[in-house]
């Protein structure tokens, strides 16, 4: 028969015989290939072993999954701190109402989910630092102060002075500070001008929401800022009054006596922000922390009696409004901020050396903001100022040291 030039060639039965050979040669490289792995993994420690320790690998990956996405990490060090600072948050239920409490509550509400935000994203867990930063920010606030106020603050502190620069371990500044400076600047009536009086009842304000029960049981300045503006005037006369007024009207001075204004400013029965009236409740918790060595003991020391000395050096030269030694220190919370915010691990030094530095620095910025400047809040801006020092404090120290070792080998 004659092929047609247009039609196809005819298809050739493929051979059985030859796919079958390459099907048998294949199977028997795949084979033996098992066969001298599993001897290699016989002869590196048995099989069994082999597979078990697979098994092991396995179940350690599915419970190192589950440990990366719980939501909070324990930090012993912070639930100290929080610890020591109760007799702080009792102190504002006592003196001011149940409003304080819920403050602290509420800041701790809105700091958590707003660090849960960022590290959700991250597939961190939240730090209990968070709680710390939060209480402390509260306990820094005026009782009369808005929620909206708060939240605001609290919101800033967290996600600008925090999140932003990576989370925790990597702020610069101390965040409660930062929220409250913004706020400070942002509210400065509420921050500044809306102080509500303490209880002076036997059982303080524990029945009561909140000290203020009128538009004029506000006042608009404490008593550490009376002093300074030179409407209180402290003397040792016995003719001088002994019970610190709530409001002192325009044009006119009061004087009172050393001893009233020491015994207000250890009870904490004076107008203050929500949870630092008291020295003796902040010194309660302070001392655990001192102690127990969760706070730095370098940066407490360092700090309290550099600012000690130079407002007793100033008050005994009388550079006014300079009140002395002891109100300076017990007034305006400067010990909540010594033991609590100044020592913050993070945004603090770490080196020895740096320490005592930070401290004197901190000190001093204290002593000249606070009586020769408009702000009240010297202690805040200054150990923002101390924050952005600590960095170059540290690289110092260690550049001096490995100058120092180098020059003694040679």
């Amino acid at each position: 028969m004659l092929a047609c030039k247009h039609c196809p060639p005819p298809v050739t039965a493929p051979n059985t015989f030859k796919l079958w050979g390459s099907y048998v040669l294949v199977s028997g490289f795949h084979l033996l290939w098992i066969c001298d792995t599993i001897l290699c993994y016989i002869r590196e420690g048995g099989l069994i072993k082999r597979l078990v320790g697979l098994q092991a690998e396995g179940w350690a990956a599915v419970k190192q999954e589950k440990t990366a996405v719980k939501i909070l990490l324990k930090q012993m060090i912070m639930r100290r701190v929080l610890l020591a600072l109760v007799p702080c948050i009792a102190g504002g239920v006592y003196f001011f109402g149940w409003r304080s409490l819920l403050m602290v509550i509420w800041a701790g509400l809105v700091g958590f989910i707003t660090e849960l935000i960022f590290t959700r994203i991250r597939r961190e867990p939240v730090t209990e630092a968070v709680f710390v930063t939060t209480t402390i920010f509260a306990l820094i606030m005026p009782p009369t102060v808005g929620f909206h106020v708060l939240t605001v603050g609290l919101v800033f502190a967290v996600m600008f002075a925090k999140e932003i620069f990576g989370g925790f371990g990597r702020n610069i500044f101390n965040p409660a500070l930062a929220g409250r400076c913004f706020v400070y600047i942002c509210f400065p009536v509420a921050l500044t001008a809306t102080w509500a009086p303490a209880s002076n009842e036997f059982w303080g304000a524990l029945d009561k929401w909140s000290t203020v029960v009128a538009p004029d049981a506000i006042t608009a300045a404490t008593p550490m800022a009376n002093l300074k503006s030179g409407k209180m005037v402290l003397n040792s006369s016995q003719q001088s009054t002994g019970e610190i007024p709530f409001d002192i009207a325009e044009g006119k001075t009061v004087q009172l006596r050393r001893t009233a204004l020491l015994r207000g400013l250890l009870s904490g029965r004076i107008s203050g922000t929500m949870g630092v009236t008291s020295a003796v409740l902040i010194l309660i918790g302070g001392v655990y922390i001192f102690l127990t060595k969760t706070a730095s003991r370098t940066i407490i020391i360092s700090l309290v009696t550099t600012y000690a000395v130079l407002n007793q050096v100033l008050y005994w030269f009388g550079i006014e409004p300079v009140p002395g030694a002891w109100p300076a220190v017990l007034g305006g919370g400067f010990l909540f901020g010594a033991f609590f915010m100044a020592t913050d691990p993070i945004s603090a030094p770490r080196t020895k050396p740096a320490k005592i530095i930070y401290g004197i620095i901190i000190a001093t910025c204290t002593t000249i903001i606070r009586n020769f400047s408009i702000f009240n809040g010297g202690l805040m801006f200054s150990i923002l100022i101390g924050n952005m020092f600590a960095p170059i404090l540290d690289h110092s120290v260690r550049v001096f040291r490995t100058a120092r070792s180098a020059k003694v080998k040679t």
